[in-house]
């Protein structure tokens, strides 16, 4: 409900009203407040006749309420009384309206008590006061001063100020669940709602907005907090249901309606419709139907609504529509018969019947429904194929049922089992989680799993749920299985020696997620991993660089055994851990250091074997007379050994038939006999140190470049094997 304002009225009363002369203090033509002394005898006399000003705070306004009827229609009166100067602010509004009518009238004297008029003169109200002051009695009157024919006699009573009538109001207000009796009193209060002006005007605004917000909050309080203790009320014995029955009547009635009236608040006729479907259709589950209200008052309830259809008639008769047989309803045909609004009742039931029968018969069916699901096994596999112990779309189509009907007896009332069942499949989901392995499911495919035990969940919210806790059991065991492995990495690390050996057979001291199928550790876990085993690591690093410094030192490198794995660290990848950098910089050094050691020697071996004099070995050869590359013989002889390629300068003849030859063998291949050979004829060139390649005197393989090109690849400026 709105909070009402008033308009100032000054020229219509309540009641048809004729033109009257103008009165004064002494007699009725004459006007108020003429003079001091007039004044002065007003106030004199309203002392004496009524005490209105007399006792504690006399100079503070006092407020009076009440209502009066003119031409049959009940209005409601609320009044402010000023001792100050003898002044009334009456406010008055039908029952039924939206605004307050207001009059500022002046108290004046009169043998039968006090009349009060306007700045103009013109009497209004009759008024006979109590010795107390605490009740006022009252008649409206015409322009000449005579009571109004059509108005009867009133009666206002003191009352407390609109401030204070307003913070009892919101203090039922802030009732967190309000009951029945809260909700009446505080609906008997806003359907009597003094105007806003008769609050101090500072407060206005904020009381306005306070309402405004309030109101609509403890109403749907009440709503809420009544459905829900109907739906949980004890109905095992016949004493509790008829408690239940009662508390359903008092709760529905009008005068727990904002509005006091069913009809004029959608709201509130919708939960009073609701909790009575609620109630009935607990009550037909345990084989006790809710009875109709009595008939006798049928055609009063009727009256209460300005439009009738199937839903107002159901609050009507007290007894939704799914209850009723056609007995029933020709029953109910009957007993409107003698109402007003007989013939539209008649009417709507001859129309609706075959509606009303359908609803019948679709709410016996989704009751057998009901039970049909209720009684499947808790299991994931109960909520997975009833797509979470709910009927499907085409069985509703099927079946001609509105979704609201289906809610009202499926969805609804099998929530309670829908959550202990998914209560259950969710322990059935964690228990599976709980019994995995690597093995049997792979890191990686742990949340595709959940496709198949949860299947499809679009459009169901428990599925949907079902499936948020299979990833989230997926994604725990995920995080599970990597701990245990952290675990078990952190035991091996603390264990193992703290050498280079050490270092390389436990992945380096870092995590190892090669056994993890693809998953990898959440930062915060490697974190609290590198925490534990960094010390281990450091340590080992440490000695690690040392090891590799002396075994390098130590090796021999025209060795032809396997190298041991210490040896091979500069070459072999390492991880690019910032941790492990000083040792990746020691090996790459030793490394570096071991390779030209190793070239070197196999150099000096390679030229022993070669069979060329100093001579030769000095000078430089070119791959044919007139080439402009000459490449020192020592640099091919050595680049060969580089490649595991001999060179040799054979020579056949003596003296002056004596030839000189370089033989180049590369390794030979399992696979072939014969040597992999190819034999040139070299010649020195005259006045130099050089030697140049005039004849290819035998090869038993295919050169791998062009002749030409030969030379700088065995100087291993490319790859000759």
């Amino acid at each position: 409900m709105l909070w009402l304002h008033c308009r100032r009225k000054s020229s219509l009363a309540p009641g048809s009203i004729s033109s009257a002369a103008d009165q004064n203090c002494g007699s009725l033509s004459e006007r108020p407040g003429s003079s001091m002394q007039c004044l002065a005898r007003a106030l004199a006399i309203l002392v004496v006749s009524g005490g209105l000003i007399g006792g504690a705070g006399a100079g503070e306004a006092k407020f009076y309420r009440g209502t009066h009827v003119c031409n049959g229609n009940l209005t409601l009166d609320d009044w402010e009384f000023s001792p100050a100067d003898a002044r009334f602010n009456v406010f008055f509004r039908r029952a039924d309206g939206q605004s307050f009518q207001a009059l500022e009238l002046t108290a004046q004297s009169t043998a039968d008590g006090l009349v009060l008029s306007d700045r103009r003169g013109r009497p209004w109200l009759a008024l006979r006061t109590q010795p107390d002051g605490e009740t006022l009695h009252g008649r409206w009157l015409t322009y000449q001063g005579r009571p109004q024919t059509e108005c009867e006699p009133f009666t206002v009573e003191r009352t407390e100020s609109a401030k204070a009538r307003m913070d009892g109001l919101f203090a039922l207000f802030g009732e967190a669940e309000p009951t029945v009796r809260t909700a009446r009193a505080a609906a008997a209060e806003q359907q009597r709602l003094p105007p806003i002006e008769l609050l101090p005007e500072l407060d206005q605004q904020a009381y306005r907005q306070r309402y405004a917000e309030a109101a609509p909050a403890f109403w749907k309080r009440f709503y809420e907090a009544e459905r829900k203790r109907l739906a949980d009320a004890p109905i095992a014995t016949p004493e509790e249901r008829e408690r239940l029955v009662a508390a359903l009547r008092a709760g529905t009635s009008a005068e727990a309606t904002p509005q006091g009236s069913l009809e004029r608040d959608a709201t509130a006729r919708q939960s009073a419709l609701d909790r009575l479907r609620l109630v009935a259709d607990r009550l037909a589950d345990q084989n006790s139907p809710l009875k109709p209200l009595p008939m006798d008052g049928l055609c009063e309830r009727l009256s209460d609504f300005g439009y009738i259809d199937t839903d107002r008639l159901e609050l009507a008769v007290g007894l939704p529509v799914e209850s009723w047989n056609r007995a029933f309803t020709e029953s109910l045909i009957q007993q409107v018969q003698s109402c007003k609004e007989g013939k539209t009742v008649v009417r709507l039931l001859t129309q609706s019947y075959p509606e009303i029968e359908r609803r019948g018969r679709n709410a016996a069916w989704l009751r057998e429904q009901r039970e049909r699901l209720r009684a499947l096994p808790p299991t994931l596999a109960t909520l997975r194929d009833t797509n979470g112990l709910h009927l499907s779309q085409e069985e509703l189509r099927r079946n001609d049922v509105p979704r609201a009907l289906y809610e009202r007896f499926v969805g609804a009332p099998l929530e309670p089992r829908r959550a202990e069942v998914e209560r259950a499949a969710v322990r059935e989901i964690e228990d599976a989680f709980a019994k995995e392995t690597p093995t049997s499911l792979p890191l990686d495919q742990a949340r595709s799993r959940c496709q198949s035990i949860v299947g499809r969940s679009w459009g169901n919210d428990a599925l949907s749920r079902l499936y948020k806790v299979c990833t989230e059991a997926a994604d725990s065991y995920v995080d599970r299985t990597i701990r245990r492995s952290f675990q078990a990495q952190v035991e091996r690390i603390e264990a193992a020696p703290k050498t280079f050996e050490g270092l390389r057979t436990n992945h380096w001291f870092l995590m190892d997620t090669g056994d993890l199928a693809g998953a990898y550790p959440p930062p915060a876990l490697l974190a609290e991993f590198n925490a534990k085993a960094g010390g281990a690591r450091a340590e080992a690093v440490r000695v690690a660089r040392d090891e590799v410094e002396k075994a390098f030192a130590a090796a021999d490198p025209m060795a032809r055994t396997p190298e041991a794995p210490i040896l091979r660290c500069g070459r072999d990848p390492l991880p690019s851990d910032e941790t492990l950098r000083p040792l990746v910089l020691a090996c790459l050094d030793a490394t570096r250091a071991f390779e030209t050691r190793r070239e070197e020697a196999r150099c000096k071996e390679a030229l022993k074997a070669s069979g060329a004099g100093d001579g030769l070995l000095a000078a430089t050869i070119r791959p044919k007379p007139g080439s402009d590359t000459a490449i020192p013989v020592r640099q091919v002889v050595c680049g060969g050994a580089r490649q595991t390629i001999a060179v040799t300068f054979p020579t056949s003849g003596m003296l002056w038939w004596s030839k000189q030859y370089m033989e180049v063998r590369l390794p030979n291949d399992p696979k072939r006999d014969e040597p992999r050979t190819v034999r040139w004829l070299i010649e020195p060139v005259s006045g130099k140190a050089e030697w140049a390649m005039t004849k290819l005197e035998a090869k038993t393989i295919d050169l791998p470049v062009a002749e030409e090109l030969f030379l700088p690849c065995l100087a291993r400026q490319g790859l000759c094997r």
